[in-house]
């Protein structure tokens, strides 16, 4: 999920104008749902954690389990801040002509 979204990111930003203008719904999408999947993952984790005598007592939920909930917390934050510029923000000007000033 993570390659595609990261896919999704490159070809929204190396595209033009018109792949900015729809790929953020894309990319907001995919950023949602990788999100919410780790989210999910992590607390499928939570609940072993709890209630699964293979944690034993003295067991830790260590470097990763940050790391994880970081990931997943930037995933949303990175979601909301592309709808919001998206939908906030003024929509991007097309190319202007050059007025031809030809002195023949």
């Amino acid at each position: 999920m993570e390659g595609m979204t990261l896919i999704a990111f490159m070809v929204m930003i190396a595209g033009g104008k018109q792949k900015r203008e729809s790929g953020w719904k894309i990319l907001t999408g995919f950023l949602i749902l990788v999100g919410l999947i780790q989210c999910a993952s992590m607390a499928l984790i939570a609940f072993l954690y709890h209630n699964d005598d293979r944690f034993y007592p003295g067991w830790r939920l260590d470097t990763s389990w940050v790391l994880c909930t970081i990931s997943w917390s930037v995933m949303i934050l990175l979601a909301g801040g592309i709808a919001s510029a998206a939908l906030l923000l003024p929509a991007e000007g097309g190319y202007e002509l050059i007025p031809d000033h030809d002195e023949r």
